[in-house]
């Protein structure tokens, strides 16, 4: 790794990472300000929270774990489990909704 980087603002990161948890709370606490009914506003809230914690994931691990200053063999190794794991829950997904 090297060592000569700019390192970034993290407390710009935190604050981002503040808000997004913030509206994780509001979206999961008041479903009803979405559109749609029943089934929509399901999806829509489980969709939602799932594109933040993705976000707030990546943000952690691309500034907090400095994988953005890595070599890019290295985030490829590392993104691989990742995507593994993501894969085998949509996957599995129809066993466990049957049960």
């Amino acid at each position: 790794m090297s060592e000569d980087h700019k390192h970034p603002n993290y407390m710009l990161i935190w604050v981002v990472l503040l808000v997004l948890t913030v509206l994780e709370v509001a979206v999961a606490f008041f479903p009803q300000w979405f559109p749609g009914g029943g089934l929509g506003i399901i999806i829509s809230t489980i969709a939602l929270l799932l594109g933040m914690a993705f976000v707030k994931a990546g943000l952690v691990a691309w500034y907090f774990m400095h994988l953005k200053f890595e070599q890019k063999n290295f985030v490829l190794i590392v993104s691989f489990p990742l995507v593994l794991a993501c894969v085998l829950v949509i996957l599995l997904w129809p066993d466990v909704a049957s049960a």
